[in-house]
């Protein structure tokens, strides 16, 4: 017995038994998880639960944090459902921190957990018995992840643990959503638990609030009285019932809209005019804004001063950005897919008699949509033969092939503009904190969500290294979750140089082949990496061949193997 206190670990239920049953009784399913030494009483309660037969978790292990912190963000944003991932103490943490952040911007609940270093130097069979336990140690180890988290707690001995599951995934679920963090020491998961866990019934979280009638009169009246309205759309979640209702309220009212995120309706309705917005916004005497924190760029494009602008999100003056200035005459509290719906029914009543000024603006946005249409399929025309590769050709092809119900994550890999997006759920948007390397573990997750469906991950070849690939890939082989990845690979950080001349249009960095801390040459073989972990993998550079390269990786997916395509792409043609 160690200190005379070691307890017989197979007496009683422990802690860590209680803990992994109160995440299944309220309802998670998956946890990823980058385990350390604090895991020792989560690894004894899992292979016990797996001796007894005990409902808990599916714990999947993911090599590297970033990976894990991306997979619970595209399993939400594909079916809505929290996951959980775990990590070890401080260190994971940090390596998380890209992923929380890119959560608290994506309002993406998500738990994340993480142990923490013993607290005790002797007296507990959990005691710190290696020397980084030490090391490890944090004075406030939630104080790392505060800002970008909803409600950060630890754990402590003899508390109630489906209180405090309870609470964290009830706060995470609750809107505005978003990521909250558990801190687990060791003792206390190592510790005997009896408390019993019962099934939760219904799902974490408030229920969504809808605006009020007086809001919702407001925003109709102005909407009514407009000769020139406009939507731009935003949120990283488009649930179907937001994504349905969008669709139906711009056909009626003959409403163009503008994405500020992508995937918010479908992308052949005649009232989406692509995004994000720049001239559109000028002519605009109404602007409804849905849930976009950033619905232009004031640098490139503002609305006009007389224009009334109707905020619509579930926190319209997105508090948790430090600054912001965008104006909004009315700002409404709400969930937008129950706004909607209550908004058209207010607009009915109202537009009885200006039925000829929608037939007239439908008309404009109609011809507006069909001169997008005609330059789109200009600028692809041009694309067809263009080498390097144009990003656009790669949509097209991509188009050609894909299922019509395919979910694609885009990491500045495509341009959204020449995507077919008919169905919800489709496209996840996300990365409002511009932590770069999400596309490749969102894939995962979605995967897991939906495993009927094709996933693919387009990324830039600067966002792909960011994804910690090796970890992400092994991850799809080990979990038999076949992917395909499209890289973009144009040899630079295109955002970066982006950045430069837009910042000195006239200057010396414009005209230059090459600048500093852009180039990504020599480029590696990406295809290579995937080879490594049982994929299927090949470099494209040739336009013409592109086809047939997408039927050899998507016959590779059918197969149960997932696939990368290495697409050499012109330098600064990425949408």
């Amino acid at each position: 017995m160690e200190d005379g206190m070691r307890r017989d670990e197979t007496a009683t239920t422990s802690v860590a038994e209680t803990y992994l049953a109160a995440l299944k009784a309220h309802g998670i399913d998956y946890v990823f998880a980058n385990a350390g030494t604090d895991f020792a009483p989560i690894i004894e309660g899992l292979v016990r639960a797996n001796d007894s037969g005990s409902d808990v978790p599916r714990f999947i292990t993911v090599p590297h944090e970033n990976v894990a912190m991306a997979m619970a963000a595209g399993y939400y944003k594909t079916c809505g459902e929290m996951a959980a991932v775990m990590v070890h103490v401080t260190v994971g943490t940090a390596n998380a921190l890209c992923g929380l952040m890119n959560a608290s911007r994506d309002n993406t609940p998500l738990l994340l957990a993480a142990g923490r270093t013993p607290l005790t130097e002797s007296g507990d069979a959990g005691s710190r018995n290696v020397s980084i336990h030490w090391g490890q140690e944090a004075f406030d180890q939630g104080g790392s992840v505060r800002e970008y988290v909803k409600w950060d707690y630890e754990l402590r001995a003899n508390q109630q643990v489906d209180t405090v599951v309870g609470r964290a995934l009830d706060i995470a679920m609750t809107e505005p959503r978003g990521p909250v963090y558990l801190t687990l020491p060791r003792e206390v998961l190592g510790g005997a638990s009896s408390e019993i866990i019962s099934s939760r019934t219904g799902r974490p979280g408030a229920m969504p609030a809808a605006p009020s009638q007086e809001a919702i009169e407001r925003a109709a009246d102005a909407i009514a009285a407009a000769e020139n309205p406009l939507i731009v759309s935003g949120g990283t979640y488009h649930s179907p019932a937001a994504f349905e209702a969008l669709a139906a309220f711009a056909d009626t009212h003959a409403i163009a809209v503008s994405e500020a995120s992508g995937g918010s309706l479908p992308s052949s309705h005649r009232m989406n005019m692509g995004g994000p917005p720049r001239d559109i916004l000028k002519d605009a005497d109404v602007i409804l804004v849905l849930d976009a924190a950033v619905p232009w760029i004031p640098r490139f494009a503002e609305p006009p001063a007389s224009a009334t602008i109707i905020q619509i999100a579930p926190d319209p003056t997105f508090r948790h950005l430090p600054y912001r200035g965008f104006r909004a005459d009315v700002a409404i509290a709400g969930d937008v897919g129950l706004a909607l719906p209550l908004l058209n029914e207010a607009l009915a009543g109202k537009m009885k008699n200006r039925q000829a000024a929608v037939d007239t603006r439908r008309k404009r946005n109609e011809a507006r949509r069909a001169a997008l249409d005609e330059q789109r399929a200009k600028l692809l025309q041009e694309a067809r033969t263009m080498t390097p590769i144009h990003p656009a050709w790669t949509a097209h092809c991509l188009n050609e092939i894909k299922d019509d119900d395919a979910i694609l994550i885009n990491e500045l890999g495509m341009p959204t503009d020449f995507l077919d997006l008919d169905k919800p759920g489709c496209y996840l948007e996300g990365g409002g904190a511009g932590g770069l390397g999400r596309g490749l573990g969102e894939a995962l997750g979605a995967k897991i969500a939906a495993p009927g469906r094709q996933v693919i991950a387009a990324v830039g070849d600067g966002s792909y290294m960011f994804c910690v690939p090796t970890a992400a890939h092994y991850v799809g082989r080990a979990e038999s979750l076949p992917t395909l990845t499209l890289v973009s690979n144009n040899a630079e950080w295109f955002a970066v140089r982006r950045a430069t001349t837009s910042m000195y249009p006239n200057g010396r960095a414009a005209t230059a082949n090459s600048l500093p801390l852009v180039n990504l040459s020599p480029s590696p073989s990406f295809e290579k990496t995937i080879e490594a972990c049982g994929g299927y993998g090949e470099k494209v550079d040739d336009p013409e061949k592109l086809p047939a390269a997408l039927e050899r990786a998507f016959k590779a997916i059918d197969d149960g193997q997932s696939a990368l395509l290495n697409i050499i792409t012109r330098a600064g043609a990425r949408g």
